[in-house]
């Protein structure tokens, strides 16, 4: 009977920790979609999310305020890969020659070293 009262005591708690659990990996869902959409405040949207069926984009339709205008922040909106500030990436090779020789010092290898390949 006392192993039995524990068995029924450890399946309590562990349905105890998977609900947890699946409260937790819904909320961290909701948070990504939140960012995904430009969320300003991710804190703010959650507690307003519930007045809109919580449904994001009906929040984000109701609530513009709270995101960030389209393509504003966006990453990867910028052309020829440079970074936020405009200006290229650091440490990016601005041609392939530039690209290879940086790999070979990387390598160990010298500019001798391709010649006797050849």
């Amino acid at each position: 009977m006392a192993e039995a009262a524990k068995s029924a005591e450890a399946a309590a708690q562990l349905r105890s920790e998977i609900a947890e659990l699946k409260a937790q990996g819904e909320s961290d869902r909701i948070d990504f979609k939140l960012q995904l959409a430009g969320v300003r405040n991710v804190k703010a949207a959650s507690a307003l999310l519930g007045d809109h069926g919580n449904d994001v984009d009906k929040l984000k339709e109701a609530e513009l305020w709270l995101f960030e205008a389209s393509g504003k922040h966006a990453k990867g909106g910028n052309s020829g890969g440079s970074g936020t500030t405009g200006l290229p990436k650091a440490g990016a090779a601005s041609d392939e020659g530039k690209t290879l020789k940086h790999w070979r010092e990387i390598a160990g290898l010298t500019d001798d070293d391709s010649d006797k390949k050849n």
